[in-house]
This record gives C-alpha cells, sequence and structure tokens, in this order.
C-alpha cells in the first residue's frame, strides 16, 4: 500500500514539475496574430456576414451525411441476406437525397 502512495505521489510531482518546466520554457509571443481566434484559413477582421459563405456548410454537411452512410454501408456487408430489403430501402434514400440537392442546385460550387 505504501509503494502505491509512493508512485502516485512520485508521479503527480514529475507531473507538475513537467508542466512547471514547459511554461518556463515556452515562448510567450503576445502578437496579433498569435492571439487572435484561428478561422480556418479567413481572416478574422471584417464584418462577418462576408467571411463565411454558406457553401462552406452545405459541403461539410453532406459530407458528414454521407460519411455516416458509408458507416452503414459496411455494416450491410457483413451481415446476412435478409438485409437486402434495407439495403434497397437505404440506397433509395440516399439517391433521393441526391436527387433532392441536384434540384435545389445545391452541387453547384458557387461562391
Amino acid at each position: 500500500m505504501l509503494v502505491l502512495i509512493m508512485v502516485l505521489l512520485f508521479t503527480l510531482v514529475l507531473l507538475l514539475a513537467f508542466y512547471v518546466i514547459n511554461f518556463v520554457l515556452s515562448i510567450k509571443d503576445m502578437g496579433k496574430n498569435k492571439i487572435s481566434a484561428f478561422e480556418c484559413g479567413f481572416v478574422s477582421v471584417g464584418k462577418i456576414q462576408n467571411s463565411f459563405s454558406i457553401h462552406f456548410f452545405i459541403m461539410m454537411l453532406m459530407f458528414v451525411i454521407f460519411d455516416l452512410e458509408i458507416v452503414m454501408f459496411l455494416g450491410i456487408l457483413v451481415s446476412d441476406l435478409s438485409s437486402y430489403v434495407s439495403f434497397l430501402l437505404m440506397i433509395f434514400f440516399i439517391l433521393g437525397g441526391f436527387y433532392m440537392e441536384w434540384w435545389y442546385g445545391k452541387l453547384a460550387w458557387v461562391i
């Protein structure tokens, strides 16, 4: 029991020592670029309405949806033959969603 307490205490002291050494040795640059918010490539100064295009959000949403559908496909591939109807139903919904995105013009990349 005493060995366990000693190991725990040694671990906490070592963790605190590494934290203090990291804080002391780190570079503390307080320039404008360092303290500004990182906005994924576009400048965060100016009007908010002009800095973000809704097409980025739509493409991200489509990627997440189709990524989840691929995960569902992988689940169907390892299952038995009785899930064939659910596979066809899911394909129907995927193609229906794709047609709807095409119909409303959301697949055209215009900024």
